[in-house]
């Protein structure tokens, strides 16, 4: 938890996978469903006994979205085939964040901030999916994000230049 809090007041590139995500809402306040099957209608298998690289339920991603942007959706509606093993999810979204995912029988799947930091926060496995496009966009936008914010970064001195100077 604190580690997400560090990163997040830093303004660090997050991507934040299944309890990274739910860390993520709970660091900034959020809570979450303890217990998927007491709250949803079971329509949408949430702990799946398929392996990670099957996946099982689609999520409706907004278009208007940081997240569509990353799966490389240009289209009114998003919908992107995801696996899933969690019991958890985002409950009461934490300050500033945003739902942008749901599965079918509305649990959140994926969350963002606003502003020019790269925070998204994904419930499923993608790391697991990355032979689709869309699910290896994630982590290379992450990758990009890093870079981007590196090089906005002011040259750092060096040891030798601040005793010279």
């Amino acid at each position: 938890m604190q580690l997400a809090r560090e990163a997040d007041s830093r303004g660090l590139p997050i991507l934040g996978i299944c309890r990274g995500a739910q860390a993520l809402n709970i660091a900034r306040g959020g809570t979450l469903h303890q217990h998927l099957p007491e709250v949803t209608d079971g329509s949408v298998v949430h702990r799946q006994s398929e392996p990670g690289e099957q996946a099982t339920h689609n999520v409706r991603i907004a278009s208007d979205s940081l997240l569509a942007r990353v799966v490389g959706s240009r289209r009114m509606a998003v919908n992107l085939a995801v696996n899933s093993f969690h019991h958890q999810s985002v409950e009461r979204l934490g300050s500033g964040l945003h739902a942008v995912a749901w599965a079918d029988d509305g649990v959140i799947e994926g969350i963002e901030g606003r502003g020019g930091q790269f925070l998204l926060g994904v419930q499923w496995h993608a790391e697991t999916l990355i032979e689709n496009a869309a699910q290896l966009a994630l982590f290379q936008h992450l990758v990009s994000a890093c870079e981007e914010r590196e090089r906005a970064r002011p040259a750092r001195r060096t040891e030798t230049t601040r005793r010279a100077a």
